[in-house]
């Protein structure tokens, strides 16, 4: 006799906390500031003692962060590492590179691209500049994110809840006089990212370096990355940021264009 499938046969292997775990998160990619436990069960309608406990879980394996004043669940970054994955990294780091070596030529500067890992960024990719003396990084290397030009462009543009939550876990540490080591200073400093699209680093963790960094975006709009040039503060003085920070930002919008970004 031939056995057949059926859909009450595939339900008998179904696991009804992960499909429970699953729907909170499709749930959650819809609410960008989050949702309280009671506002989850409303919308859901599952017992609470079985939210609590898959929250709880999620929470724990890094894939919800608990926002404590109100109380809320969001969505974390690990979602957005496990997209880039699906959509290679390799796949945002070729669509990056001629439009970083067109700036390269254009500011004869390393320009270098990046993206966050919990509470630092990480280095993706470089275009080594043309001047006898150049910045070059390793690949892979880590950067803070309160004193560098990829860390304020992201997270200048990152949704306000989960910005919030990323802030609230900073230290601030200061590197030398022009570290920025308070939170009412770092979101004054974001404000003014977000009003002209691009960040600066004054030299605010290696003294004589100056960086200028712009976001690069996803279909929705999120920053998904940074692309930003390192140089000597003579080579790259104040007066400069500006003009170089308007290049950056179109470069950002086109490589952003190529995701689906649309402005």
């Amino acid at each position: 006799m031939k056995l057949q499938n059926t859909k009450d046969d595939e339900k008998n292997y179904s696991v009804p906390n992960l499909e429970r775990a699953l729907t909170i998160i499709e749930l959650l990619m819809e609410y960008s500031h989050g949702l309280t436990l009671a506002e989850l069960q409303d919308k859901l309608g599952f017992p609470k003692s079985s939210l609590f406990r898959i929250t709880q879980t999620l929470v724990d394996r890094k894939y919800l962060i608990k926002c404590e004043q109100p109380s809320r669940f969001i969505l974390s970054k690990k979602f957005l590492h496990i997209g880039l994955s699906t959509l290679s990294e390799s796949s945002l780091v070729e669509n990056s590179l001629p439009v970083m070596r067109q700036i390269r030529d254009e500011l004869k500067e390393t320009v270098l691209l990046g993206s966050l890992a919990d509470q630092q960024g990480v280095l993706l990719e470089q275009v080594l500049g043309l001047h006898p003396f150049t910045f070059m990084l390793k690949i892979g290397k880590r950067f803070n994110l309160h004193a560098s030009a990829p860390g304020k462009a992201i997270i200048a543009f990152m949704p306000p809840s989960e910005q919030e939550v990323i802030i609230a876990r900073m230290g601030f540490e200061k590197f030398n006089n022009n570290t920025i080591t308070t939170k009412s200073h770092y979101l004054k400093e974001l404000i003014q990212v977000k009003s002209c699209g691009y960040s600066f680093d004054h030299a605010e963790e290696l003294d004589g370096v100056h960086c200028v960094g712009a976001p690069i975006f996803n279909q929705y709009g999120y920053p998904i990355a940074a692309l930003w040039v390192t140089a000597p503060s003579a080579r790259l003085p104040h007066e400069d940021f500006d003009k170089t920070g308007r290049i950056l930002k179109e470069a950002g919008l086109a490589i952003s264009r190529l995701w689906g970004f649309d402005n």
